[in-house]
């Protein structure tokens, strides 16, 4: 499949009225204090509610160990609308022979059909650099898991993450992530840019 038809089809998806829900996508990579990054990221969900949508991401450097992120997002069908935000605490930097880790922990608003559900997950990750003939990939494993709250009832989520990001440039890394569904939650392919400052 050529690249201008992987993107008519992954624009024709985002189209349809569907559900969709938050991905990890830029969380395991950290930002320098003072620095921020801002990124757009795409989702296909394949699970009984299967859909598409969309999420802006503001993620902003507070220390050398704590960055703070803002989402957004929209969806057809279900999954409509949905705003939230995680603190992500760096543990272990990703550094030379040592991967990186690390927890966030996220809250996240969704307005589903004529009801709202809040989800308060933690997102536990492992993440590690290479480098090749310039070229940068950074694989990532997260395991977000919480509670999803509504209507004064409340379940358990879990979901097992696996992806990576691609440095494109200096300020531009893409990013792929695939969600395979543990518990109450759907498995999902999502991918998207950041720009970085």
């Amino acid at each position: 499949m050529t690249i201008m038809r992987f993107f008519t089809v992954l624009l024709l998806t985002l189209l349809l009225p569907v559900a969709a829900q938050a991905g990890v996508f830029n969380t395991t990579y950290f930002v320098a204090p003072g620095e921020f990054a801002l990124g757009t990221e795409a989702e296909l969900v394949f699970s009984e509610n299967s859909g598409a949508g969309m999420n802006l991401r503001f993620t902003e450097g507070l220390n050398e160990l704590m960055n703070v992120t803002g989402l957004i997002g929209t969806g057809g069908g279900d999954r409509n609308f949905r705003f939230g935000g995680n603190m992500t605490f760096d543990f272990f930097p990703d550094i030379e022979g040592q991967p990186g880790i690390g927890v966030a922990a996220q809250g996240i608003y969704y307005r589903i059909g004529s009801r709202g559900q809040f989800e308060a997950t933690a997102v536990p990750y492992i993440h590690k650099a290479f480098v090749s003939a310039g070229n940068e990939i950074e694989p990532f494993i997260a395991i977000p898991l919480g509670m999803a709250f509504s209507d004064g009832r409340y379940e358990t989520l879990s979901t097992f993450v696996l992806g990576s990001m691609f440095k494109g440039s200096e300020h531009i890394r893409y990013s792929m992530e695939f969600g395979i569904a543990v518990n109450h939650s759907d498995s999902y392919v999502s991918g998207g840019l950041t720009y970085y400052h």
